[in-house]
């Protein structure tokens, strides 16, 4: 047996060398997120802990929960099957098409994938509609796009980088999308596809009102369904999520990745873990904005970025959707928490413009009725707890012009340990499934219908004032948020209610939009980066010390951003209480059991979107 004098060497040695790493960090990247989150002035945020907190070896005998594909999941070819005769049963109104990539070819080899495209137009599909379905090109459109445009420029995210010139106009019928399936594990969202798909596919009074029971929301819906045409993937990363339905004595984890000369062994312990496609690459990193850089707890395992932008078949494929498309709206659907989010993916710090303010208000609004306020809202990059790049969503807002572009994390378990996969991803009971499934897809109605009415400005509304429906909702507290924010936020309300000096109040936001602090965060590649403040004043400083907001970051495991502690001390008492913790529980279990006692490990927040 060790002697007790052991484990506090042990304790000594660790707090010794985390105090080493702390400080060669702290040298090298010369960051602190708390001290910049206090210097820009972001407020404290709602982020609401949801699941189920499991007791200690709950899991031990029979291992962690796996799909159950008989009676509460679907594979992906069965669920496919379905949807296509769903939409072969209504072909008025809805449509399905296959589209296929080869993906950019590398190292002589290719990695080929296809989406199914469905469609639905409520009363009949118009010729518009088909016209531009029918006409989505082939992977030659990405490759005009790549070859005219300076890929530094998205990069840097600079003003050279311009959008694409949109031909269809904003005024005739609303054109939205929505992508499931963008990672692998994700399966609780193509439940939510199917769903969707099939509840469109006979909407009608009778059929939504035994669903939603709200006789003023049924009717909102089907107006706005008769001016809405809605476009669902109902799996965006086929590759990935057979990889996720392969039994693990088939193909067994650590699985290795050869790509572009590098190596990448994945941590997770199962395929039920998969979450990039089928040669390692993110869907969600492969974008143009920003891609390539890595922020300092980079994964290589779960978000590379490929070798080039768009080099993957899954981003080309919805570049081509979008292109011929044009929606105005789009909605990525992910799950690994409760969350509803605006970009950008890369900064904490929402941008300040109407549409994006209005939107968080209603997204606040459908939170409360939808998920009984479980969800976290705000700016993807604070919301998470991480900035990414190359993502899906920043793309589509900045290169496509789309003014609503939101992410969505329909479920997931705070509490669980993070090789517990199928459980922090995807609920484990059918009735939580069921109930997941049916509060998601009326949030999705619900924001059509918001999309129809005019209440996120420049979609059938001027795109620099808010409604008065909007401007009556109270100020959210949400992620990714400063002062300035609020003050847009309140000025855009007086002018809505026509409350002082119109001229005066527009002339008020703009300046306040103009001075609204900005981060520029660290990557691995440029560990010092120039810190911006675009005009704000010294007395910008002072709205802090006047508000007194505590800011603080989810973080959790061994991240830079952990090692980043304004405290030598805090940091390394704390590491020795929990190292002889540890070491007093792992004895007292034992003594009892003869077993390696252990302790859960709540899975970590940015391996989610």
């Amino acid at each position: 047996m060790r002697r007790p004098s052991s484990g506090l060497a042990w304790a000594l040695a660790l707090g010794a060398f985390c105090l080493f790493a702390h400080t060669a960090l702290g040298r090298q990247h010369n960051f602190n997120v708390k001290e910049e989150f206090k210097r820009v002035g972001i407020f404290e945020c709602s982020q609401p802990e949801v699941g189920i907190q499991r007791p200690l070896g709950y899991y031990r005998e029979d291992g962690y929960p796996t799909p159950d594909w008989e009676n509460m999941y679907s594979k992906l070819d069965v669920q496919t099957r379905r949807i296509y005769e769903v939409v072969g049963q209504n072909p008025k109104e809805m449509h399905i098409q296959n589209l296929y990539s080869e993906g950019l070819e590398i190292q002589d080899s290719t990695a080929s994938a296809d989406i199914d495209l469905v469609v639905y137009e409520r009363g009949g599909l118009s010729a518009d509609t088909l016209q531009a379905v029918n006409s989505i090109g082939s992977d030659q459109v990405v490759e005009d796009w790549l070859r005219e445009n300076n890929l530094e420029d998205w990069r840097e995210n600079n003003e050279r980088a311009r959008p694409i010139p949109r031909k269809r106009p904003t005024d005739g019928k609303l054109r939205v999308v929505f992508i499931f399936g963008e990672h692998g594990r994700e399966i609780v969202t193509t439940e939510m596809a199917e769903y969707f798909v099939k509840l469109l596919s006979e909407a009608s009074v009778e059929t939504l009102m035994p669903i939603f029971e709200d006789r003023t929301f049924v009717d909102d819906v089907l107006a706005a369904l008769d001016e809405v045409v809605i476009h669902i993937v109902p799996c965006e990363n086929k590759s990935g999520r057979r990889i996720v339905e392969t039994p693990d004595d088939e193909d067994t984890y650590p699985r290795t990745y050869q790509l572009m000369n590098k190596t990448t062994h994945s941590k997770y312990p199962s395929n039920i873990c998969h979450r990039p496609n089928s040669r390692g690459v993110d869907p969600n990193r492969n974008w143009p904005v920003k891609w390539g850089n890595k922020p300092l707890d980079y994964q290589a395992e779960q978000e590379f970025g490929g070798p080039a932008p768009l080099s993957e078949p899954e981003p080309r494929l919805l570049f081509r959707v979008y292109k011929s498309v044009e929606p105005i709206s789009t909605v990525n659907v992910h799950s690994g928490m409760h969350g509803i989010f605006m970009p950008p993916d890369f900064s904490p710090l929402m941008e300040n413009e109407v549409d994006l303010l209005a939107q968080v208000k209603l997204q606040d609004r459908l939170n409360d009725r939808w998920m009984d306020g479980k969800s976290t809202v705000g700016a993807a990059g604070y919301a998470v707890g991480y900035v990414a790049y190359g993502s899906h969503n920043d793309f589509v807002r900045t290169g496509f012009g789309v003014p609503s572009t939101q992410t969505w994390e329909i479920a997931g378990n705070w509490f669980t340990q993070f090789q517990n996969c199928m459980e922090t991803y995807n609920p484990i009971l059918g009735d939580e499934l069921k109930e997941y499934v049916r509060n998601w897809t009326g949030m999705a109605l619900e924001h059509i219908t918001h999309l129809h009415k005019g209440l996120i400005p420049g979609i059938r509304s001027p795109p620099n004032e808010f409604s008065k429906e909007v401007a009556e909702i109270p100020n959210p507290h949400v992620c990714g948020i400063t002062q300035a924010h609020v003050d847009a936020m309140n000025g855009l309300g007086d002018i809505a209610f026509g409350r002082g000096d119109r001229a005066e109040r527009f002339a008020f936001v703009e300046e306040v939009m103009r001075r609204t602090p900005t981060i520029v965060m660290p990557t691995l590649d440029n560990p010092n980066p120039i810190q911006k403040n675009s005009g704000l004043p010294p007395s910008g400083q002072q709205i802090v010390e006047d508000l007194k907001k505590k800011v603080k970051i989810r973080r959790e495991g061994a991240s830079n951003y952990s090692l980043m502690m304004g405290s030598y001390t805090i940091m390394i008492f704390g590491l020795l209480f929990v190292t002889l913790s540890f070491y007093t529980y792992r004895r007292v279990s034992l003594g009892r059991t003869g077993r390696r006692g252990w302790r859960p490990r709540r899975y970590r927040v940015w391996d989610v979107v």
